[in-house]
């Protein structure tokens, strides 16, 4: 009786202390040095006898700047595919918010995710998260760094040249010259004239001025300086120079977030080589574009808290997504069923969120269909879900699908985000998307010709088995001393499987009640003909769920199972996880587990 109180008293502290964790700078070294792990596979794969790069230690770097060299990375790891005619990935823009460290693990963890179908299945067997304390964001800035020069010899080039970093530098002039419109100044500035034999320490040179310039606009603009490094390099070269444009973006982008402003900019592709001084000539541009943010004259700012982002414009990107969809049928021929799913009230964010991973689960499934070699697939993040977060999840959905357009079909189809032509949507509630999301669910597995099977529904039961596993050892349940009763002797229906769902999604129910999390009256539908895919959406509820309550407790996630050897499963495999799963659910409210 004594533990059963101190268990209750500790379920209390836990629930105010944990609600609110977040990663460590520590959390995302510890991915980023498994990625290098990676990259130095990758590098003796290709017979790359010199060692991994080493630079010296970086300064003053904070979490924004290393989301951006993280973004940097990928950049990589979508050239190396493109050069193995795997197909290119999503890259997200950087978003339009406050950059914190969770942000940044969130994208090193899918870093490190990008580059594992490239090794060996026994070499990361051998792998493991290494533990680190006490580490900064300028120490996964410098791993990062050193990560993606590694990545240069694999892809057969010396780090990038000056075209790459006068690509950069575009992106900076058409910010620079947003910015510049946005308060209302739209006088021209001409084109500064440069030496044509100009070299990367010149470039750099520019780059610290213009960098110095947005730090005493930020003065002006009552938010922290970012610091200007002083050169350090005995030998500049272009990737010095775009490490440095790198860091300029992400400043610019913290501007546009102060101003309560978010754009974006479709860079095309520059098939004349540049050099230094087409870089220098650019960044002076910028720099005389910039406003002066004078306190003389008022300041054109807008709400900042118009920048989340709400059910209603993640409904309008799905809806843009389904025409996209529904484009793709068209050119392939395929008469597509767009049948209207069952509407399910009162759903929240993270439901939504588990139904994107569903759909982008599908649509990179199409894409390997479509001649595209396989890429990640996002898992929830270790945090309370918002709808700006889903958002980010349905742009990557979108970028997934209008890859395969413009490289299929039709080469002229813009991403939502360059998109200024946008149906605006006004009442829309989470339950509105999901129904979007699962209509788009449905129209993939058309185009795709298959939908769920018991082989996807078991990896679903399984993880929620191995969750409930790490709830009952994270509260030092009992385990129970006898063997859970043998249940295949009659073969399973889906109808079966999905009835007991229910009722692990009820035994569940009466866990949220007792820690005080407020339930939402979400009714799971049953379908007149249940198939695998009935029960694939009712696991998808069960684990957002699941994951709110891990979140609230700091209960850490263990990986997901390994799906490569899950085949041949039939209904009642499905069925003995989920029947296991809630006799080790319900021991939680078993009085004799204490």
């Amino acid at each position: 009786m004594f533990y059963f109180k101190f268990l209750l008293l500790y379920l209390i502290i836990n629930t105010s202390l944990f609600a609110t964790e977040q990663k460590t700078p520590s959390d995302v070294y510890a991915q980023a040095y498994l990625l290098k792990q990676k990259v130095i596979y990758l590098r003796q794969q290709a017979n790359i006898t010199d060692p991994c790069p080493v630079i010296g230690y970086q300064k003053g770097k904070e979490p924004r700047h290393v989301l951006q060299k993280a973004l940097e990375v990928l950049s990589k790891i979508n050239r190396y595919r493109i050069n193995n005619n795997f197909g290119q990935i999503s890259i997200p823009n950087y978003p339009s918010r406050k950059i914190t460290p969770s942000d940044v693990y969130v994208y090193t963890k899918r870093l490190n995710e990008e580059v594992s179908p490239f090794c060996d299945k026994k070499f990361l067997s051998t792998l493991k998260v290494a533990k680190f304390s006490n580490k900064t964001p300028s120490d996964v800035y410098q791993i990062l760094w050193e990560v993606s020069l590694g990545f240069d010899k694999i892809l057969g080039i010396g780090g990038f040249t000056p075209t790459d970093v006068y690509e950069q530098s575009q992106t900076i002039v058409a910010i620079a010259k947003f910015l510049r419109q946005s308060q209302g100044e739209y006088t021209e500035i001409k084109k500064f004239k440069v030496k044509k034999d100009l070299h990367p320490n010149h470039a750099l040179n520019t780059s610290y001025e213009l960098l110095n310039k947005i730090a005493k606009i930020q003065k002006k603009l009552w938010i922290k300086p970012t610091k200007v490094p002083s050169k350090v390099y005995k030998v500049t070269t272009p990737t010095h120079v775009y490490d440095s444009l790198q860091n300029i973006i992400a400043e610019l982008q913290r501007l546009k977030t102060r101003l309560g402003l978010e754009r974006y900019f479709e860079i095309k592709h520059t098939k004349d080589d540049k050099t230094p001084s087409d870089v220098v000539a650019n960044l002076l541009y910028a720099k005389a574009l910039l406003p002066s943010f004078s306190m003389k004259k008022p300041l054109n700012q807008y709400d900042k808290k118009l920048l989340k982002k709400t059910s209603n414009e993640v409904f309008g990107l799905s809806e843009d997504i389904i025409k996209k969809l529904t484009t793709i049928a068209s050119y392939k021929g395929i008469n597509i069923n767009i049948e209207q799913p069952k509407y399910i009230y009162e759903l929240k964010p993270k439901h939504v969120y588990q139904k994107s991973i569903e759909a982008i689960e599908k649509a990179i499934k199409f894409k390997t269909k479509e001649g595209f070699f396989k890429s990640n697939i996002p898992d929830q993040p270790f945090r309370t879900i918002t709808p700006s977060e889903v958002y980010e999840q349905v742009e990557r959905l979108d970028f997934t699908v209008t890859l395969i357009l413009q490289q299929n079909y039709n080469k002229n189809i813009k991403h939502y985000k360059y998109m200024f032509e946008k149906h605006k949507y006004s009442g829309k509630t989470p339950s509105d998307v999901y129904n979007n999301l699962w209509l788009i669910s449905k129209i993939l597995d058309q185009l795709i010709g298959t939908s769920y099977t018991p082989n996807e529904t078991f990896i679903l039961a399984k993880n929620i088995s191995r969750s409930i596993d790490t709830i009952n050892k994270h509260f030092q349940i009992k385990q129970s001393k006898y063997p859970i009763e043998n249940i295949t002797k009659n073969s399973k229906s889906p109808k079966e499987v999905f009835d007991e769902s229910l009722k692990i999604y009820q035994t569940f129910k009466k866990i949220q009640s007792r820690a005080n999390i407020k339930d939402e009256n979400v009714i799971i539908p049953k379908e007149k003909n249940t198939t695998p895919t009935t029960v694939y959406n009712a696991l998808r509820i069960i684990i957002a769920s699941l994951n709110e309550f891990m979140i609230e407790y700091n209960i850490q996630y263990d990986d997901k199972i390994v799906t490569d050897n899950v085949k041949d499963k039939t209904p009642t495999d499905v069925f003995i996880v989920i029947h296991k799963a809630n006799i080790n659910l319900n021991r939680l409210l078993t009085d004799e587990n204490y």
